[in-house]
């Protein structure tokens, strides 16, 4: 067997670099077409160059009004180092409806970052989703950014209360009243992708509801005469399951299922093959046994020799060819040792080098995973008493490992609220190479057994996997990448039709920023219509205006900035109400209402800041725009303002410079759209100014009178500033107003007003520091997080020491360890810290 290992994104030399672990005798056919294959696998990787992103979390759960401290590891996706090639990450946080309700933009530095989010008070509870990517990670399709769910639970004692909410804002009790409940969603996968007739064949049915949470059904398999061909089976963990049986000749399958409300349902089985190829893999402790079989018709029953490769991240082996002859199965005996730990890939491949059939498996060799132990140096505290934690990283020899590390020590009773919660070992090894939500992924590591075991590869026969097509990898087609590695923030996104089913390229763009400093910058968009403007100035964040026109002129375009991954249209789970709720949750939001009303107390502007006004309606007329307004960038004042906001003809789709005339004296404008002049008391040509920034006539008439705010007209010495003779108008949109909150009517053609962060300074963690001369200290906010450290590196002997105090409170609290090694490994440990109180 040939093992080949791409590293640091190149496929290395077979022989040059000694990584042929095993030999045997090839034919010089095999040997071509398998060095072939391993080959175009690894310049795939090379060209992919991907990446992963985790975030720890200072705890699994949170209540609206909380904050959620993070860690974040940008990691090579192949050997899971620590990367240095992206240098911004973007952390979202997304409502149970999937809008993005608050944002981060973060300084990579050697693939760490670390910051805070504030769950708003005003936010209802519910399930919401944290997701974290670089701009280049996005290549990979929006399924492989980082992204895991969150229970938030009503405790803000200001934001709304209600519990049991979908992403629609209904209880989940009213919603099941006014609607009946889906159809559940139960999908079955044949091992090695397709039913033959004749071969015996294993196959894996997933079963989830409406929001992919999973069900337990059982039932039996049936044919087209509704003959029981599988007299039962049942789903095991999280809704999934397996049987076995031999399709018959043009036959015809379904299922028979109970499912969990008492009601039977049928669901058809995939269509049965009349020939071709069936694979299956049986694991046992040292190796897989991989076998292959064949079914073919007449002079179609010898196919030839056939090859096996599998993968691990780039890490490439395959054995010899073998023969198919009549029933019996070509098999392979594929030791684990010559894997790294993580999901392989195994793929059959014809004489043509054609794949026939594809299964995932997953390696978990348990001497390569480090030893990581949390020690407390005491056995209980007293309130307000001083804690060291020690930690040490050591491989399974025992050997120290230098490890970067993040350490949060939170209330135990929240972690037991979610014990299978991910994990940096799940995450990096499992899920960041899978399409679609798995549930409660941190069960598959802990503490391993065979039922865990065979659960994980009930996962892997029902869950996507999409690293790489083959079609594309055998015609050598690399990942041409979309997204750029970001060195510094970046303004990116697309030109398009107005009808947004074309990429305009060659689009001409101008770049105009506003604030924090006034800057203007010209491009042009690429052969699919894509845009990047980076280098511009940014300290907190700036208001920038895009127009652009096709390269023959014209405005008739869309300008779709990137707003980050697509969310999935798969509607999140409600939480039940607080009654209906896992125990300790009621106690834990209890605990939480009681800290905010604390801090309140501490903080009475907070509260002002939060009053929402229920049943009130406030209107305004705009009569003139503030002096402070960033797009009045030449400071001019005393022009003639209409307000267009307030005016219903503005509505109507008539042009700007149609609803002027007659509205402003001493303006003349003539002509009709799109072929219209102005003058201003007969000087000349006025000069045109969108939102801070000088444009000419044709931009303005193609923007949409609806999308103007107010107009401003400047006339004789009032536009002396602007330079000219002709006077100015300035035009002022609503997207581009700081304070605008309007709802969003779709883009306005050849202009885009964006607002882009500048980098996050993350917050530094409450560490309060007593001591026996401080008789009267304030009460300590700290009930569900005692201690969070962001970033910590063991020492030479694989250690690191954290000091802290307890709080004002007593309990349990468990320190949650996770990190990863300088040669890519992931650390995670567990200890406890015991707080007895006063």
């Amino acid at each position: 067997m040939k093992v080949v290992r791409v590293k640091n994104g190149v496929m290395a030399a077979l022989l040059a670099v000694g990584v042929l672990i095993t030999a045997f005798r090839f034919q010089p056919a095999d040997e071509g077409l398998m060095q072939r294959v391993a080959r175009q696998v690894g310049e795939f990787y090379a060209a992919a160059q991907g990446e992963k992103a985790y975030l720890h979390l200072d705890r699994p759960v949170y209540a609206t009004g909380e904050t959620i401290w993070f860690s974040a590891y940008v990691v090579d996706a192949s050997r899971h180092e620590l990367d240095s090639l992206s240098q911004v990450l973007h952390v979202d946080l997304l409502s149970p409806a999937r809008k993005v309700v608050a944002r981060r933009t973060l300084r990579l530095q050697g693939g760490r970052a670390s910051g805070d989010l504030d769950i708003a008070d005003s936010l209802a509870a519910g399930t919401y989703v944290l997701r974290a990517y670089t701009n280049w990670m996005r290549n990979a399709g929006d399924d492989f950014v980082y992204s895991r769910r969150l229970s938030i639970w009503p405790a803000s004692p200001i934001g709304p209360q209600e519990t049991g909410s979908d992403a629609s804002g209904n209880t989940s009790k009213a919603k099941s009243a006014a609607t009946a409940a889906p159809k559940p969603d139960i999908q079955f996968f044949p091992e090695g992708g397709y039913l033959v007739e004749g071969l015996p064949g294993v196959v894996a049915c997933k079963a989830t509801d409406a929001s992919g949470r999973s069900i337990a059904v059982k039932g039996q398999i049936l044919n087209a005469q509704k003959a029981v061909v599988v007299p039962s089976f049942s789903t095991r963990h999280a809704g999934m399951g397996r049987f076995m049986f031999v399709p018959g000749t043009g036959q015809r399958y379904h299922a028979r299922l109970t499912l969990p409300d008492g009601s039977t349902a049928d669901y058809p089985l995939p269509a049965v093959q009349p020939t071709g190829y069936s694979l299956h893999v049986i694991e046992n402790a040292e190796n897989f046994l991989v076998e292959a079989r064949y079914r073919g018709v007449g002079s179609a029953s010898a196919p030839g020799p056939v090859q096996l490769l599998t993968q691990v991240r780039g890490v490439v082996a395959y054995p010899g060819s073998r023969t198919l002859t009549g029933s019996s199965p070509a098999t392979w005996q594929m030791p684990k040792k010559n894997y790294p730990n993580g999901i392989i890939h195994f793929t059959l491949f014809d004489a043509e080098g054609t794949p026939r059939c594809e299964r995932l498996a997953f390696v978990q060799n348990g001497g390569a995973a480090l030893r990581v132990t949390v020690t407390a140096d005491q056995a209980s505290y007293g309130a307000h008493a001083p804690v060291q934690l020690t930690v040490r990283v050591a491989d399974a020899a025992g050997q120290p490992v230098a490890t970067h590390l993040s350490v949060a020590v939170s209330d135990a009773g929240l972690a037991a609220l979610d014990p299978n919660a991910e994990t940096i070992a799940s995450n990096l090894l499992l899920t960041s190479d899978l399409v679609g939500y798995v549930e409660n992924p941190g069960y598959y590591f802990r503490e391993q057994s065979t039922t865990k075991a065979q659960a994980l590869d009930d996962l892997l026969l029902t869950q996507g996997w999409r690293r790489f097509v083959w079609k594309e990898v055998l015609a050598g087609q690399v990942p041409r990448p979309r997204f750029l590695r970001e060195q510094d923030i970046m303004l990116t996104g697309q030109v398009v039709s107005e009808n947004g089913n074309r990429p305009i390229a060659n689009s001409q763009l101008t770049f105009m920023q506003t604030r924090p400093s006034r800057n203007v910058a010209t491009g042009t968009t690429d052969a699919d219509g894509r845009f990047s403007f980076s280098g511009f100035p940014l300290r907190d964040t700036a208001i920038i205006t895009l127009q652009a026109r096709r390269a023959q002129g014209g405005s008739n375009v869309i300008i779709r900035p990137d707003a980050g991954p697509v969310p999935s249209n798969q509607p999140l789970p409600s939480l039940p109400s607080l009654a209906a709720a896992p125990a300790g949750v009621a106690a834990f939001v209890r605990r939480s209402r009681q800290a905010q009303a604390a801090d309140l107390e501490l903080h009475p502007e907070k509260a002002i800041r939060n009053i929402r006004l229920d049943n009130v309606a406030v209107t305004a007329k705009r009569v003139q725009v503030p002096k402070d307004d960033p797009r009045r960038l030449y400071g001019a004042t005393g022009g003639t303002v209409i307000d267009f906001a307030s005016m219903p003809a503005a509505q109507s789709g008539m042009s700007i410079l149609q609803l002027l005339q007659g509205r402003v004296a001493g303006l003349t404008v003539t002509g009709n759209p799109p072929n219209m002049t102005a003058q201003i008391r007969g000087q000349g040509t006025p000069l045109f100014v969108l939102d801070g920034n000088r444009t000419d006539i044709e931009l303005i008439s193609s923007v949409q009178s609806s999308e103007v705010e107010s107009v401003e007209v400047f006339k004789g010495i009032e536009a002396a500033i602007f330079g000219g003779t002709g006077g100015a108008i300035a035009i002022y949109t609503k997207r581009a107003n700081p304070s605008y909150k309007g709802a969003d009517t779709g883009p306005a053609p050849g202009i885009a007003t964006v607002k882009v962060p500048g980098y996050y300074q993350a917050r530094e963690f409450y560490q309060p520091r007593y001591n026996a001369l401080l008789t009267n200290p304030p009460a300590d906010p700290r009930t569900s997080t005692l201690y969070w450290n962001p970033s910590v590196r063991t020492n030479a002997r694989g250690e690191a020491e954290l000091h802290f105090f307890t709080a004002d409170g007593s309990g349990t609290f468990q320190a949650v360890v996770e990190g990863v090694s300088v040669t890519g490994q992931p650390a995670q440990g567990t200890g406890t810290v015991v707080v007895k109180g006063k």
